[in-house]
């Protein structure tokens, strides 16, 4: 249930969980009140925000009566009550409140940003704040009780801890944590082989958004490009256009693009894939990085790119894919070898 003052009666309020598949649940605000119900598996990362968008509040749900209580001027600080995870996660949060804060106020400000000096600052700043927040991070793992909390933290962390120090702090976690999701991710992560050219490509799967089913073993005896992106990152908007080339100019031959979509809001991944006229196949498991598919790949930043031979083994990696690079050269290259 929740308490909350300064919107119009009957304004419509959406939960999204945020952790996996971006379910919306929706409900209206009645007499300054609200009420969701329903049970989950395990507890997860919701977002509270009205149909406006204008504001909006994270906090765990677990299966517990949880009430929230607040007022729009005031919605990022709402009152929650019975949940024991809540007050966890607002003590873990608080240890890098004020970096993250910058953090953020720092990215909007490079994302406006023309000059190429000033915007290099601006990165060497939040490079240095990310350094701090992963430092606080690692503290809080070894000093907080173990919790869904905490190895959500360590999540965060997968990409900047080499694979024994994230071993060893995943090890610290009881069995039933190191079985969550977030689990299960870290796990991944520890026990891959580092992907390298020459290596067989891991079997990937997902539904377009017409919702059938591909997998990237589909496609066997022909080179694939496998191509990892998101709505929200601008680099991989813009290798969308160069990709929209290098299908334009191969797709006749054996040759084929599998996009995989990291992120989980199907409106978000549909409206972008017809803004960049999206024509080849185009894929998801709409669990975003906490995907074990993606975590098969080490995929840590977007876009990233896979070139997979005839026999389904990896012949180039793209890191970044950006315009003006010799992607097309490379991929004519494999397959004028195929033919031969």
């Amino acid at each position: 249930m929740g308490k909350l003052t300064g919107f119009e009666e009957q304004t419509k309020f959406l939960l999204i969980n945020l952790d996996v598949t971006a379910e919306i649940d929706s409900a209206y605000l009645t007499n300054g009140n609200i009420y969701f119900e329903g049970d989950i598996e395990e507890p997860c990362v919701y977002r509270l925000e009205p149909e406006s968008g204008e504001v909006e509040f994270n906090f765990w749900v677990e299966n517990k009566r949880i009430s929230l209580e607040g007022c729009k001027k005031d919605f990022s600080n709402i009152k929650v009550t019975g949940s024991p995870l809540n007050d966890i996660y607002k003590s873990v949060e608080s240890q890098h409140f004020i970096q993250d804060v910058k953090r953020d106020s720092l990215f909007r400000l490079a994302m406006n940003e023309k000059n190429e000096m000033v915007l290099k600052k601006i990165w060497n700043t939040i490079s240095k704040i990310d350094k701090e927040v992963t430092d606080i991070r690692i503290n809080t793992i070894e000093n907080f009780e173990p919790s869904i909390v905490t190895i959500n933290e360590l999540y965060f962390l997968r990409n900047d801890l080499t694979k024994d120090s994230l071993k060893l702090l995943f090890n610290t976690f009881p069995a039933e944590l190191r079985a969550t999701k977030f689990g299960e991710v870290i796990k991944q992560y520890i026990a891959n082989d580092e992907l390298k050219v020459g290596a067989v490509a891991v079997d990937i799967a997902g539904k377009d958004l017409d919702n059938k089913e591909y997998k990237l073993s589909d496609f066997y005896g022909k080179v694939v490009l496998l191509d990892f992106w998101a709505a929200w990152c601008g680099p991989c908007r813009a290798s969308n256009k160069e990709l929209a080339d290098i299908y334009k100019k191969f797709n006749k031959e054996d040759f084929e693009v599998l996009s995989f979509y990291v992120d989980n809001n199907v409106e978000d991944w549909r409206s972008a894939s017809q803004k960049d006229e999206i024509s080849w196949i185009n894929i998801s498991d709409l669990k975003g990085f906490y995907s074990t598919q993606i975590a098969s790949y080490e995929v840590r930043a977007i876009p990233k790119s896979f070139l997979v031979d005839k026999n389904g083994r990896i012949v180039h990696i793209f890191e970044g894919f950006g315009e003006g690079g010799d992607a097309a050269a490379i991929i004519g290259r494999e397959i004028e070898k195929m033919k031969k």
